[in-house]
């Protein structure tokens, strides 16, 4: 392929080649030449972040997404532009979906930390725990809160099982269910 040229506008409005400065036709170029990275990371953050509040798919893809971009860039050699943008993609991806995963499960702690305080008042009230989260309303919280703010798996579970009471969600769809055993008043994590 043909090297790019660069023409840019000087002071006088005549046009200077190798300045360095991207011409639109230049930015429309390395756009058409990252679209499906950009497209793909649409999609992992829409998954992620919308759908399932996690991180396990983006965890498994954007490792092998960034090889198979460095390998593309060492074949095609595209400009550095281009070639940056195609490695970076993958790894901002992966960034903006882990943090998104750490501050949900910051919100499902802190939900859970209420509903627990809630649980253990409505006990010292009524000499027993509630046998659902729909009788803390309105006494002892306004609404029950989500685990997290997605749409798959995003209500807190609570369990009565033969006087035993669990309060739990879903962290890690199919791997980990962090949990709060109220008569033994500890967290632990259920792997599925």
């Amino acid at each position: 392929m043909a090297a790019r040229r660069s023409l840019t506008p000087n002071a006088l409005g005549r046009t200077e080649e190798g300045s360095g400065l991207m011409t639109h036709d230049d930015c429309a170029y390395s756009l058409r030449r990252i679209r499906g990275s950009l497209v793909g990371a649409a999609v992992l953050l829409a998954w992620e972040a919308a759908l399932s509040g996690s991180f396990l798919v983006s965890i498994l893809v954007c490792p092998v997404w960034c090889l198979v971009s460095l390998v593309k860039n060492v074949i095609w050699r595209p400009g550095w532009r281009v070639a940056l943008s195609r490695t970076v993609v993958p790894a901002l991806t992966l960034g903006l979906v882990l943090s998104n995963a750490a501050l949900q499960s910051r919100i499902a702690h802190a939900n859970a930390e209420r509903i627990i305080k809630a649980c253990e008042q409505f006990s010292a009230a009524n000499g027993r725990y509630p046998s659902k989260l729909d009788e803390l309303v309105p006494g002892y919280l306004p609404a029950v809160p989500r685990a997290k703010y997605c749409l798959m798996d995003c209500d807190f579970w609570y369990l009565e099982y033969k006087d035993r009471h669990t309060l739990m969600w879903v962290a890690i769809p199919f791997f980990s269910r962090p949990y709060y055993d109220f008569e033994e008043r500890r967290w632990g994590v259920i792997p599925d």
